[in-house]
């Protein structure tokens, strides 16, 4: 996205030459450098707007505000009390050589973290079809990729994450697609600013403390049912939608809070028994936050105490009442009544995110003995390089931890996420069943090669199934 490196650099020669004006003689004859500052500041905040949400300008925005408020207010000092002429044409530096560092760290942090590829969204063999939910009074945008091939291997659904995915998730679905399965993805009537505000700083809440604390635990539990209530509405369109035939093998892919609802979805008889052609899921960093939750222990205030010692009592109670409450409890893990995938960040080898963030999906793998359910975690994997992030929002994927440092895996992890869900959707078209004698099949390939840590459940250590 090379045009964003170009504005970018534009804002820092707009702010960089007023503030070493005061440093060079040459550049004190121009008076009009101060019309710089607004226009940098405008040319900043037009970035959102224009490229969307860019964690990496954050700085470079608040480097940019703080220099043209300093200004303004030097400006107006300068006027009132009559000390200069006008505050351009002053002959000592008048900003701080800090201003200057700040400027070169910042613009530096946005064109190094701006995206290293093209986010034009895939055009050939895309359609896109309206859909509209009357019982939440929701409208839906579909993109419908359809193979290129005469004869498709099944229809895939894509849950995407909730935020800050769109040219991600298109990334994914144009790979998916190579693979031969019509893929088709959703993204919910954009909410305004306001609002988009208020519901996404509380998700990256849960996204980072959703398995602890239970404030966090609440958002992340209520993006789970919304997220079920659209793949519900979703899935009760599949035949209009994918335009391939009733009995064409159906399959689903959610991100985060997506991958959770797939997983109670296929834990619910009500929703399997609706949807008879769904072959098998994929769960892709999903916390499983319905899992988590606070359970409230009754405090028994202490017999015989004395006046001052029972408000005393009280009072440290209310304080312990009004302290971040912490998950306290796991509920039982859902049975998953068809095959699932799990595609998890690399820190899942570390023993503290094994027995925190992903013990839910850890029951939830290990309780499903009937289904077939594998755990997949790419070596030097992060949770959002299963997306395009590394290109797309290059800053998220630098700033989630994982356990691995293969930097080989994140510049094919489009290619191998794709790769890994499309042959396990192929693997159960054929009708596998992990408890006959002899397996229809009997090879997997994880599409990671030997870079891959597998867990398996007892369906697929009971066959003679291998997976690699």
């Amino acid at each position: 996205m090379r045009d964003l490196w170009t504005l970018e650099l534009i804002v820092f020669l707009l702010l960089i030459l007023p503030l070493i004006k005061p440093f060079f003689r040459t550049l004190r004859q121009f008076s009009g450098l101060g019309w710089f500052y607004p226009i940098s500041l405008g040319i900043t905040v037009c970035l959102f707007p224009a490229y969307g949400f860019r964690p990496e300008c954050i700085p470079l925005l608040i480097c940019v505000v703080v220099v043209n408020i300093t200004t303004l207010l030097e400006h107006i000092a300068d006027r009132n009390s009559a000390a200069m002429e006008n505050v351009y044409n002053r002959k000592k530096p008048s900003r701080p050589v800090s201003a200057i560092v700040a400027l070169i760290i910042t613009t530096g942090i946005a064109v190094y973290f701006s995206p290293a590829l093209d986010t034009a969204l895939t055009g050939d063999g895309v359609r896109t079809v309206a859909l509209f939910d009357e019982r939440r009074q929701a409208r839906f945008s579909l993109r419908i990729y359809n193979v290129e091939q005469a004869e498709s291997k099944g229809f895939m659904v894509v849950v995407p994450p909730i935020i800050d995915s769109f040219h991600a998730v298109d990334k994914i679905c144009a790979e998916i697609r190579k693979n031969g399965f019509v893929v088709a993805t959703f993204a919910r009537e954009k909410t305004p600013l306001k609002a988009w505000l208020k519901e996404k700083f509380p998700l990256l809440a849960a996204l980072k403390n959703g398995t602890v604390l239970e404030k966090a635990n609440q958002t992340g539990r209520y993006w789970e049912k919304e997220r079920l209530s659209d793949i519900e509405f979703i899935f009760s369109n599949v035949d209009g939608i994918a335009q391939t035939g009733n009995k064409t093998p159906v399959f689903a892919v959610g991100y985060g809070a997506g991958g959770s609802a797939l997983i109670s979805a296929v834990s619910s008889d009500a929703f399997i028994a609706a949807n008879p052609f769904l072959k098998a899921v994929v769960a892709v960093e999903s916390r499983l936050w319905s899992s988590f939750y606070h359970e409230e222990e009754p405090i028994e205030t202490p017999d015989d105490l004395s006046w001052f010692a029972n408000m005393r009592f009280k009072a440290d109670s209310w304080f312990r009442s009004r302290q971040p409450k912490k998950v306290n409890r796991i509920a039982g893990a859902p049975v998953m009544r068809k095959p699932a995938l799990f595609l998890v960040s690399d820190a899942v080898l570390k023993a503290k995110e094994r027995d925190g963030t992903y013990i839910a999906l850890l029951n939830a793998l290990y309780a499903s003995g009937a289904a077939p359910a594998l755990l997949l975690a790419g070596q030097g994997m992060k949770a959002p390089d299963y997306l395009d992030y590394p290109a797309v929002q290059p800053l998220y994927s630098a700033a989630v931890l994982g356990a691995g440092k293969d930097p080989g895996a994140r510049r094919a992890s489009v290619t191998n996420t794709a790769a890994a869900i499309a042959s396990f959707a192929s693997f159960f078209i054929d009708g596998f069943v992990p408890n006959e004698a002899v397996p229809k099949k009997q090879e997997f390939r994880t599409g990671m090669g030997e870079n891959a840590y597998i867990e398996k459940n007892q369906a697929w250590n009971s066959t003679d199934v291998m997976v690699y």
